[in-house]
């Protein structure tokens, strides 16, 4: 399976994300930027926040970055046994719910509210469930803290 790899970066300072106007170049001591102001560089420790594309896109087609803050529509599977042995599979939907895209190695994971850290489960590849709602960067107040 092939995945574009790419990332966005928020500068801390400026409280903006740097976009493809922007050169962008990642080296052993941070990110270098020309943002068409001016060039300088920033410490991965304490100038920006990066975070890495999933691979996956939403229902509406925009991309899903780590710090995404998504809607989940939730949904089970029941398997119900018929006549004779035989079984069926029926799609219960059990209704939206907010979460964060986080990365936890290896993988990308959808956090929820009230399940713990250790809980937390890999995102599933059902693109058509997930709809970006905004990030934690921009709009922290869709996720509510415990």
């Amino acid at each position: 399976m092939n995945r574009e790899i790419k990332f966005r970066i928020w500068h801390l300072d400026k409280k903006k994300w740097l976009t493809n106007n922007d050169y962008i170049g990642i080296n052993n001591f941070g990110v270098v930027v020309d943002d068409r102001d001016d060039m300088y560089n920033l410490s991965l420790a304490d100038g920006c926040i990066i975070q890495q594309y999933t691979g996956l896109k939403d229902k509406n087609g925009i991309p899903i970055f780590e710090g995404d803050i998504v809607k989940y529509a939730r949904a089970k599977v029941e398997r119900i046994e018929s006549s004779k042995g035989c079984f069926s599979s029926k799609l219960i939907e059990l209704g939206n719910e907010i979460g964060e895209i986080l990365f936890i190695k290896p993988s990308f994971c959808l956090s929820f509210e009230h399940i713990r850290y250790d809980d937390i489960n890999e995102m599933c590849v059902a693109e058509h469930r997930y709809e970006v709602i905004g990030n934690i960067m921009e709009t922290p107040e869709l996720i509510k803290k415990p």
